[in-house]
């Protein structure tokens, strides 16, 4: 297997963007999964959780869409694709940590793997 890599997707603030950014991560997905390298791709939990941005949470669910899809289509080639999302305050190397072992895992190929329990629930205010 290929050096891994890790993907970020960059901000959006139009409908435009929004396109422009997925394509930019499908097409990253498409050029690292062919040579071999896993693909985890990285995104804010309050994106998954849907509690600021709409376009941002819509980006959020776009790439663990295309994670998932990447993985089944994949899954005879031995792609390795999943999703990690993070808190702001998530140490470096903790997160690097959890990159490292997504992508070195056949089993959670098509995962998204949610960092610091806030997704756990809340408490009403």
């Amino acid at each position: 297997m290929s050096g891994m890599t890790a993907y970020l997707p960059h901000p959006v603030t139009s409908h435009d963007e929004l396109q422009a950014e997925l394509t930019r991560a499908f097409e990253h997905l498409q050029g690292a999964l062919a040579a071999g390298s896993p693909v985890v791709v990285l995104l804010e939990e309050r994106n998954v959780q849907a509690t600021e941005e709409p376009l941002a949470a819509a980006l959020a669910h776009g790439l663990i869409g295309l994670v998932r899809a990447a993985a089944i289509e994949g899954r005879q080639a031995g792609w390795h694709v999943a999703a990690l999302s993070y808190l702001p305050h998530t140490d470096d190397a903790e997160l690097q940590r959890w990159v490292g072992s997504l992508a070195a895992s056949a089993s959670t190929s098509g995962s998204l793997v949610r960092l610091g329990g806030e997704h756990l629930g809340r408490v009403a205010v």
